[in-house]
């Protein structure tokens, strides 16, 4: 492992464990065992530091998302929300704290923003694939699919933050997975519900 890539680290499990804003620059070299002005010499302010492990969440996200972009069948969604879910444990300082992050740090900011479109489009794809398949119905009315693009995005990505602001216990894999698929089972017709209780029942065993 690399010097910048020991300072990402540190810095990742100090984020996690405290909150970004309470992090100190002092905090991560500690924790990298190193000095600050050797720590500076590689990300000269905490921002660079942030944007250095948003770099890495949005690459590793892509690639979540590349893996299950060809073939959105009801396992598929189900692995992805899984996939995802795990990743955001990896990174839940940035999703606990998004607003507070991206506020403090413009840069960030501007490539969060750039990224979300990719996700909203991926909800869109699979709203639409499954609806030509005959799973899911036609939108009721136009535009319905791109509105539930971008809900499906904000659940299936701030499901962590809504439920500490509800409790203090971080929300479990089954608990995230429901509420998103609760906002896909209105749309089902019968084959679609066919599929999901057969998924349910045989998890990911339909397909692979």
């Amino acid at each position: 492992m690399s010097t910048k890539e020991k300072i990402l680290a540190a810095a990742l499990k100090r984020f996690n464990a405290d909150g970004m804003v309470n992090v100190r620059l002092q905090h991560i070299a500690d924790e990298a065992g190193k000095s600050v002005g050797n720590l500076a010499y590689h990300f000269p302010n905490k921002q660079a530091i942030v944007l250095g492990l948003y770099k890495k969440l949005e690459t590793e996200q892509i690639e979540l998302l590349r893996e299950f972009r060809i073939v959105p069948l009801f396992d598929n969604i189900d692995r992805l929300l899984e996939a995802v879910f795990q990743h955001q444990q990896i990174y839940r300082f940035f999703y606990l704290d998004t607003l507070e992050v991206t506020r403090a740090f413009p840069e960030v900011q501007a490539e969060y923003q750039k990224y979300i479109e990719t996700e909203v489009q991926q909800w869109l794809q699979i709203l639409e694939f499954n609806t030509s398949r005959g799973v899911m119905s036609p939108e009721p009315r136009p535009g319905f699919h791109t509105g539930l693009a971008l809900q499906l995005w904000a659940t299936s990505t701030h499901y962590m933050a809504q439920e500490m602001v509800r409790s203090t216990v971080l929300p479990g894999l089954e608990a995230y997975k429901a509420g998103v698929w609760n906002l896909l089972i209105p749309l089902f017709t019968k084959l679609g519900h066919q599929e999901y209780e057969q998924m349910l029942q045989s998890p990911y065993d339909l397909f692979y």
